[in-house]
Protein backbone atom coordinates (compact mmCIF):
# COMPACT_ATOMS: atom_id res chain seq x y z
CA UNK A 1 0.00 0.00 0.00
CA UNK A 2 1.33 3.41 -1.01
CA UNK A 3 1.53 6.10 1.63
CA UNK A 4 0.01 9.55 1.20
CA UNK A 5 1.90 12.11 -0.85
CA UNK A 6 2.31 15.45 0.91
CA UNK A 7 2.49 18.65 -1.18
CA UNK A 8 3.95 21.82 0.26
CA UNK A 9 5.95 24.92 -0.55
CA UNK A 10 9.65 24.11 -0.49
CA UNK A 11 12.09 25.85 1.83
CA UNK A 12 15.86 26.19 2.10
CA UNK A 13 16.15 22.78 3.80
CA UNK A 14 14.76 21.17 0.61
CA UNK A 15 17.49 22.51 -1.70
CA UNK A 16 19.42 19.25 -2.07
CA UNK A 17 16.30 17.13 -2.66
CA UNK A 18 14.95 19.62 -5.20
CA UNK A 19 18.28 19.76 -7.01
CA UNK A 20 18.26 15.96 -7.23
CA UNK A 21 14.71 15.95 -8.61
CA UNK A 22 15.39 18.70 -11.15
CA UNK A 23 18.67 17.10 -12.22
CA UNK A 24 16.91 13.76 -12.72
CA UNK A 25 14.12 15.42 -14.71
CA UNK A 26 16.40 17.52 -16.90
CA UNK A 27 18.84 14.67 -17.54
CA UNK A 28 15.95 12.40 -18.57
CA UNK A 29 14.54 15.16 -20.80
CA UNK A 30 17.86 15.77 -22.55
CA UNK A 31 18.29 12.03 -23.16
CA UNK A 32 14.78 11.81 -24.65
CA UNK A 33 15.38 14.90 -26.82
CA UNK A 34 18.44 13.20 -28.22
CA UNK A 35 16.57 9.92 -28.81
CA UNK A 36 13.35 11.41 -30.20
CA UNK A 37 14.58 14.42 -32.18
CA UNK A 38 18.38 14.08 -32.45
CA UNK A 39 18.72 17.30 -30.44
CA UNK A 40 22.11 17.77 -28.84
CA UNK A 41 21.87 19.73 -25.63
CA UNK A 42 24.83 20.80 -23.52
CA UNK A 43 25.42 18.50 -20.54
CA UNK A 44 23.27 19.28 -17.51
CA UNK A 45 25.34 20.42 -14.55
CA UNK A 46 24.01 19.89 -11.05
CA UNK A 47 25.18 23.33 -9.87
CA UNK A 48 23.30 25.06 -12.72
CA UNK A 49 20.14 23.18 -11.75
CA UNK A 50 20.43 24.43 -8.17
CA UNK A 51 20.99 28.00 -9.34
CA UNK A 52 17.90 27.91 -11.56
CA UNK A 53 15.76 26.62 -8.69
CA UNK A 54 17.01 29.43 -6.45
CA UNK A 55 15.97 31.90 -9.14
CA UNK A 56 12.46 30.39 -9.24
CA UNK A 57 12.21 30.49 -5.46
CA UNK A 58 13.30 34.14 -5.28
CA UNK A 59 10.87 35.30 -7.97
CA UNK A 60 8.03 32.87 -7.39
CA UNK A 61 7.50 29.59 -5.62
CA UNK A 62 8.82 26.04 -5.65
CA UNK A 63 6.59 23.13 -4.58
CA UNK A 64 7.81 19.76 -3.33
CA UNK A 65 5.92 16.48 -3.11
CA UNK A 66 7.04 13.95 -0.52
CA UNK A 67 6.08 10.37 0.24
CA UNK A 68 7.19 9.01 3.60
CA UNK A 69 9.60 11.95 3.87
CA UNK A 70 11.24 11.28 0.49
CA UNK A 71 11.00 13.85 -2.30
CA UNK A 72 9.06 12.37 -5.24
CA UNK A 73 7.98 15.43 -7.21
CA UNK A 74 8.23 19.13 -7.73
CA UNK A 75 6.97 22.15 -9.63
CA UNK A 76 7.93 25.81 -9.82
CA UNK A 77 6.27 29.06 -10.77
CA UNK A 78 7.74 32.43 -11.66
CA UNK A 79 6.30 35.79 -12.54
CA UNK A 80 7.01 36.71 -16.17
CA UNK A 81 5.14 40.03 -16.35
CA UNK A 82 2.33 41.87 -14.60
CA UNK A 83 -0.55 39.43 -14.06
CA UNK A 84 1.20 36.53 -15.82
CA UNK A 85 3.13 33.61 -14.33
CA UNK A 86 4.88 30.62 -15.84
CA UNK A 87 4.92 27.08 -14.45
CA UNK A 88 8.19 25.19 -14.85
CA UNK A 89 9.94 22.02 -13.69
CA UNK A 90 6.81 19.94 -13.15
CA UNK A 91 8.12 16.46 -12.45
CA UNK A 92 6.99 13.36 -10.56
CA UNK A 93 9.29 10.38 -10.19
CA UNK A 94 8.00 7.20 -11.84
CA UNK A 95 7.62 5.55 -8.42
CA UNK A 96 4.96 8.10 -7.43
CA UNK A 97 3.04 8.36 -10.69
CA UNK A 98 -0.59 7.29 -10.76
CA UNK A 99 -1.21 8.76 -7.30
CA UNK A 100 -2.34 12.23 -8.44
CA UNK A 101 0.92 13.88 -7.31
CA UNK A 102 1.27 15.82 -10.57
CA UNK A 103 -2.32 17.02 -10.44
CA UNK A 104 -1.91 18.10 -6.83
CA UNK A 105 1.35 19.94 -7.55
CA UNK A 106 -0.32 21.74 -10.45
CA UNK A 107 -3.37 22.68 -8.35
CA UNK A 108 -1.08 24.03 -5.62
CA UNK A 109 0.78 26.14 -8.19
CA UNK A 110 -2.49 27.44 -9.63
CA UNK A 111 -3.61 28.41 -6.11
CA UNK A 112 -0.30 30.22 -5.62
CA UNK A 113 -0.79 32.02 -8.95
CA UNK A 114 -4.25 33.19 -7.89
CA UNK A 115 -2.99 34.34 -4.49
CA UNK A 116 -0.28 36.49 -6.09
CA UNK A 117 -2.83 38.17 -8.38
CA UNK A 118 -1.97 36.40 -11.63
CA UNK A 119 -4.65 36.44 -14.32
CA UNK A 120 -2.91 34.09 -16.77
CA UNK A 121 -0.63 31.06 -16.47
CA UNK A 122 1.82 29.96 -19.16
CA UNK A 123 3.78 26.73 -19.48
CA UNK A 124 5.62 24.63 -22.01
CA UNK A 125 6.26 20.93 -22.43
CA UNK A 126 8.19 18.79 -24.87
CA UNK A 127 5.99 17.07 -27.45
CA UNK A 128 6.85 13.58 -26.16
CA UNK A 129 5.44 14.34 -22.68
CA UNK A 130 1.92 13.13 -23.48
CA UNK A 131 0.94 12.48 -19.84
CA UNK A 132 1.82 16.07 -18.91
CA UNK A 133 -0.17 17.38 -21.85
CA UNK A 134 -3.23 15.37 -20.77
CA UNK A 135 -2.94 16.80 -17.26
CA UNK A 136 -2.64 20.38 -18.51
CA UNK A 137 -5.57 20.05 -20.89
CA UNK A 138 -7.69 18.45 -18.16
CA UNK A 139 -6.99 21.52 -15.99
CA UNK A 140 -8.15 23.97 -18.66
CA UNK A 141 -4.89 24.79 -20.41
CA UNK A 142 -5.07 25.37 -24.17
CA UNK A 143 -2.32 25.37 -26.76
CA UNK A 144 -0.92 28.68 -27.92
CA UNK A 145 2.00 30.07 -29.86
CA UNK A 146 5.38 30.26 -28.07
CA UNK A 147 5.54 33.18 -25.66
CA UNK A 148 8.37 35.67 -25.62
CA UNK A 149 9.49 34.89 -22.06
CA UNK A 150 10.03 31.19 -22.73
CA UNK A 151 13.50 29.92 -21.93
CA UNK A 152 13.24 27.41 -24.80
CA UNK A 153 15.68 28.43 -27.57
CA UNK A 154 13.87 29.53 -30.72
CA UNK A 155 15.53 26.88 -32.90
CA UNK A 156 14.14 24.11 -30.65
CA UNK A 157 10.57 25.35 -30.18
CA UNK A 158 9.27 23.07 -32.94
CA UNK A 159 9.72 20.19 -30.46
CA UNK A 160 7.67 21.89 -27.73
CA UNK A 161 4.04 22.68 -27.08
CA UNK A 162 3.10 25.92 -25.34
CA UNK A 163 0.01 26.33 -23.21
CA UNK A 164 -1.92 29.02 -21.38
CA UNK A 165 -4.83 29.27 -19.05
CA UNK A 166 -6.80 32.19 -17.66
CA UNK A 167 -7.44 32.22 -13.92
Amino acid sequence: MKTEIDIRQAGPADAAALTDLAFEYLSWSVDRLREEYAVEWPPIRREDVGDSLEAYASGGVVIIAEQSGVAVGMGAMRRVREGVVEIKRMFVRPSARGQRAGARILEHLLDEARSCGARHVLLDTVRFMADAQRLYRARGFVEREPYEESEIPRHLREHWLFFERAL
